[in-house]
């Protein structure tokens, strides 16, 4: 019976001992699992850090595709999508001013967590994606950050101080073919500078003619001839034939710059002319024949001084003379002798009309009064005094 009671009693629980190997039993366990637990916890979040990271990426490179600057571009453009608070929610945050598409970087928030790594990705004025690690100190998220960047997770001093360099050429690379375009936009037509890929500089001389790229500087001047030799023959036909302005004013040289090469015109009445001498020549003939002409039609019409025009100009322009009759005189006094130039004759004096009907006596002889053999002239008697 008391054997009996005595088993009765030890299925009624557990002994310490047993306790005591359950409970060693389970931490054991849970010293290998919790740890895991919460290691898979942080590569979820950096799994989704990295997801948000390569949404920004992707981003970039859309904005980039439609850029028109990319120089431009690079250096301001952020993702649209960029939310420093989402980050958060993860352990992240951005890495100080690293926040564009040139690069964009994330670090841990928590700059004591031991398992989340710094991360970023860089964008070249190319269009290229290039992504970089950190790893942490705990070898476990070492493969997070290799599968983020590959050969670039974990880069040393060297391999650092490399991508900084190539990130400085890249950027001067940009801004080197941006200048270039701008050039070439503005129709420009010359030498230029463009980016030198062996050097590494923007230092390649480049030629264009009016925005399209030539291979050299003599070809700028093949078409610098071959279009504004054209374009000056027309403006040189568009003077000839103007009639607003027939003369060159002032007999001054003109010409468009660049298009007639420097090469000074004259244009007189439909004429062209390269020399001031062969211009000055031709506007003489021109006075000369109007001078002539006026000379024709002025000497049977015109009496007395008269100069002849156009003034100034070769003979006979500006020449003054006398006309009578149709004959020149080259003086005053010539002309004077003429009847167009003679002293007009002063009409004879009418009688007065009180004397009209006057008979001076017999003694008189004229207005000489004569009396007893004396004369006595201007005798008022032989004259008329009313």
């Amino acid at each position: 019976m008391k054997i009996s009671n005595i088993k009765k009693n030890n299925n009624k629980g557990f002994t310490l001992v047993e306790l005591v190997v359950v409970i060693g039993g389970l931490s054991a366990l849970a010293s290998f699992t919790i740890p895991n637990v919460l290691n898979s916890i942080k590569l979820n979040k950096i799994e989704e850090a990295k997801a948000i990271m390569n949404g920004y990426a992707s981003d970039c490179l859309g904005q980039f595709r439609i850029s028109t600057d990319p120089a431009e571009f690079i250096e301001n453009a952020t993702p649209n999508d960029l939310d420093n608070t989402k980050l958060g929610t993860l352990g992240y945050q951005i890495d100080g001013e690293k926040d564009k598409c040139s690069h964009l970087a994330i670090k841990p928030a928590n700059e004591n967590d031991g398992k989340l790594f710094a991360f970023d990705f860089r964008m070249s004025s190319d269009g290229f994606i290039l992504k970089t690690g950190t790893p942490s100190d705990n070898p476990n998220f070492l493969n997070s950050c290799r599968g983020w960047a590959g050969k670039n997770c974990g880069l040393s001093e060297a391999q650092k101080a490399e991508f900084a360099r190539l990130a400085e050429i890249a950027k001067a690379k940009s801004e080197c073919i941006s200048a270039y375009n701008a050039w070439l936009a503005a129709d420009s037509s010359g030498e230029s500078l463009s980016w030198d890929q062996d050097n590494e500089t923007c230092t390649r001389s480049v030629f264009a003619f009016e925005g399209t790229p030539v291979n050299s500087a003599e070809a700028v001047e093949q078409a610098l001839k071959a279009k504004y030799g054209q374009a000056c023959a027309e403006w040189r036909l568009s003077r000839r034939t103007s009639t607003k302005i027939p003369i060159s004013p002032g007999g001054n040289p003109e010409t468009i710059d660049p298009e007639c090469g420097g090469v000074n015109y004259w244009f007189h009445s439909g004429a062209e002319f390269t020399t001031q001498a062969g211009w000055t020549k031709h506007d003489n003939d021109i006075k000369r024949q109007a001078c002539d002409q006026d000379r024709q039609n002025s000497m049977p019409t015109k009496t007395g001084k008269y100069t002849y025009g156009p003034s100034p100009g070769p003979f006979p322009c500006g020449t003054t003379v006398w006309l009578c009759d149709g004959i020149e005189y080259n003086t005053q006094s010539d002309y004077e002798t003429t009847s167009c130039g003679a002293p007009p004759k002063k009409p004879p004096s009418k009688p007065k009309k009180n004397c009209a009907n006057f008979k001076p006596p017999k003694v008189c002889k004229g207005t000489t009064f004569i009396m007893n053999g004396r004369s006595y002239p201007n005798s008022k008697i032989c004259t008329c005094t009313i």
